[in-house]
């Protein structure tokens, strides 16, 4: 069986100076790809900036006859993003993989979640994602090619009244399925999928220490690295899909809908009561490529759409 080799190829990866981001710049490396490690060098709030985490992951990289620049631009803003995307170029004249595993925890309890935090949090896991990812796009579109992993979690499950954290993760599932649907609408090789990782790193200690200890004793970040790095390959074998990863698995996850009742347009309120267990019925389900067909009022509604923009 041939190795899984990704010479020639050129990764960026957010907040790649510890944790998970590290161990994704370390395997893409030894596996051949020229690697940007992009990190604030802050604490899992945000808080602080340093430039010594993504240089010691370079020069890991590097001791290990690897190729890697270090970035320590902000992706909370669009000039840090560009800044990103554009070392890389400078240095390598492309981009093929983008992982956006860039991430805090500032905001708590909704009671106690102040509209700065809530809005600092979404500018960092959302607003990069959008923005780093806004700054490779056309450039994936026009050399047809593109391995883009976003990351989400499984907060977004619910974590009772902390909701800024899964509001953001939440966030990257839906722009990772819009990019999915127009990477394939515009018939290009570029493949968008979103993680949520089972792990240890900077981001556990916000659920306190215990909890950091038990995620760091059975979910060792380097489990995670090898199922991203094939979203990575040339042979990815998926777009636009969710998948969870930690501890030596790897399922997944998905949007899908059910049959559900089908009643009339002059339904009353008792008519839907009455068929409640309908609606929550889940023998009959399926996960729609796309939000033109999670419906079936009109099942030619995708090929009209697609028609329609040519």
């Amino acid at each position: 069986m041939s190795e899984m080799r990704f010479d020639g190829r050129v990764a960026v990866i957010t907040g790649a100076g510890g944790g998970l981001g590290r161990e994704y710049a370390l395997l893409l490396a030894c596996r051949g790809a020229r690697v940007l490690v992009n990190d604030l060098g802050c604490d899992g709030s945000g808080r602080g900036a340093s430039g010594g985490m993504a240089q010691s992951v370079v020069e890991e990289i590097r001791a290990a006859g690897g190729t890697a620049i270090a970035n320590g631009d902000s992706v909370s803003s669009t000039d840090g993003a560009n800044a990103i995307v554009a070392q890389a170029l400078d240095a390598w004249g492309r981009i093929d993989i983008l992982i956006n595993n860039a991430g805090v925890v500032r905001g708590g309890s909704l009671a106690a979640l102040s509209d700065a935090d809530y809005e600092f949090d979404m500018s960092v896991a959302a607003g990069g994602t959008m923005r780093v990812t806004r700054a490779v796009w056309q450039r994936m579109l026009d050399q047809d090619f593109g391995r883009i992993v976003n990351v989400s979690s499984g907060s977004v499950f619910g974590m009772g009244s902390g909701i800024s954290y899964p509001g953001t993760k939440a966030a990257v599932i839906g722009m990772t399925r819009g990019l999915s649907v127009a990477a394939a609408m515009a018939g290009r090789n570029v493949k968008v999928n979103v993680i949520m990782p089972i792990a240890y790193g900077r981001l556990a200690h916000a659920a306190g220490e215990a909890y950091a200890q038990s995620q760091k004793i059975n979910f060792p970040p380097h489990c995670v690295a090898p199922a991203v790095a094939l979203l990575c390959h040339d042979e990815a074998p998926c777009s636009g899909e969710i998948l969870v990863i930690g501890g030596g698995r790897v399922y997944r996850a998905f949007l899908g809908v059910n049959d559900g009742y089908r009643g009339s347009k002059d339904d009353t309120v008792e008519d839907v009561r009455d068929h409640w267990d309908q609606v929550m019925d889940m023998s009959q389900w399926r996960v729609p490529d796309s939000a033109f067909e999670y419906r079936d009022a009109d099942p030619g509604a995708w090929d009209k759409f697609k028609e329609m923009l040519r």
